[in-house]
């Protein structure tokens, strides 16, 4: 009985005739190519003369964490495939990828715009979100509306309430910065070291917008971590003072009370020597004990303040880093004729 199931068979000359006759239906195609190439080229060299100048301004830093839980334990189930630290999380308000939010958050991101490019030149000086603004075209774009062709910061103290419409200009201003040409990232997603990279056509604003915008979340950071030590060292600044002011009161006033030549038959003369000299004992005592608290309080916080090592600096001048046209060319011609090359295969018999 004849076998109906036969394995079909490709045959080296069979494969090698197809791939001849692909050959012979390509040489037939050069018109297609030639139109997919000079397109590719066209589309390159129009996008090297439009595109700007890419500065990039990067900074880093190393920011310090604390674990949650034990470093010993932790690293101990390391070795067997565990990540606790990762499933319960870190207990520090700049642990995890929280300090990544924070850098792009809107309070840090205005705070910095809204800094001067150079404060020699006075309160009048132009900010870093005037600037953007020149650059970004967003100025010349508001030209025919009355109000935002007049927009300026150039006034804007710290502490100064900003207009609604001041407002709303700063908030299009930090989405456009955070989606387009701001990015935070770690350098090592285990690691603790941050990197943030600004890229725009203004060396000027990529330099500065990056450096400030590391050095402000290092001081907020620096803030929050000590806050509370901080307030409490304050507090007790503030008892310590009016503890010595009322120690220095006791003892002018037990001076006063003493009288050299008293009666001796009087006993009651020499109480509100003794009332005083027993107040002044009470208060030296508390004034002391406060002392140790404070100094202890400072020594604390000298051990809680975070030391932020800044490793690289957005330092001036910064490297264009637009493509260059030849690799644009390059480019275009590659992905013409790799388009080209495909069409030609799906259109093949």
């Amino acid at each position: 009985m004849e076998n109906q199931h036969t394995v079909p068979t490709l045959r080296m000359n069979d494969l090698m005739n197809e791939i001849g006759a692909f050959l012979r239906y390509l040489l037939g195609k050069t018109k297609l190519f030639g139109i997919c190439i000079f397109a590719g080229l066209l589309l390159a060299a129009a996008y090297a003369f439009m595109q700007g100048p890419k500065f990039e301004g990067k900074a880093s830093f190393i920011l310090e964490e604390k674990s949650s839980m034990g470093g010993g334990l932790s690293g101990l189930a390391s070795q067997f495939g565990f990540d606790i630290g990762g499933l319960t999380g870190s207990a520090g308000l700049f642990a995890g990828d929280n300090i990544l939010d924070i850098l792009k958050s809107r309070t840090i991101v205005e705070k910095v715009l809204l800094s001067k490019t150079d404060s020699s030149l006075g309160a009048n000086s132009a900010t870093l979100a005037d600037e953007f603004l020149v650059w970004s075209k967003l100025k010349k774009k508001w030209a025919g509306k009355e109000n935002l062709a007049a927009m300026s910061f150039a006034g804007y103290s710290p502490g100064k309430p900003l207009l609604r419409l001041q407002d709303s200009v700063l908030l299009v201003i930090h989405q456009r910065l955070i989606k387009k040409h701001l990015t935070v990232e770690r350098l090592n997603k285990k690691g603790s070291i941050i990197e943030v990279t600004t890229q725009t056509p203004s060396e000027t604003f990529s330099t500065l917008f990056t450096e400030r915008l590391v050095l402000e979340t290092m001081r907020m950071y620096v803030d929050l971590k000590t806050s509370v030590a901080t307030r409490n060292i304050a507090r007790m600044e503030q008892r310590s003072d009016s503890l010595m002011q009322l120690l220095n009161a006791k003892s002018y006033k037990s001076a006063s009370l003493q009288v050299l030549d008293a009666n001796a038959a009087y006993k009651a003369a020499a109480v509100p020597v003794e009332v005083t000299q027993r107040d002044k004992t009470v208060t030296y005592a508390l004034y002391t004990e406060v002392m140790k608290n404070l100094e202890a309080s400072r020594m604390a916080l000298a051990g809680q303040t975070p030391v932020i090592n800044l490793l690289d600096h957005a330092k001036s001048p910064l490297q264009d880093q637009q493509k260059a046209w030849w690799l644009l060319l390059l480019a275009g011609a590659a992905a013409g004729f790799g388009i080209a090359l495909l069409t030609a295969f799906y259109t093949y018999r």
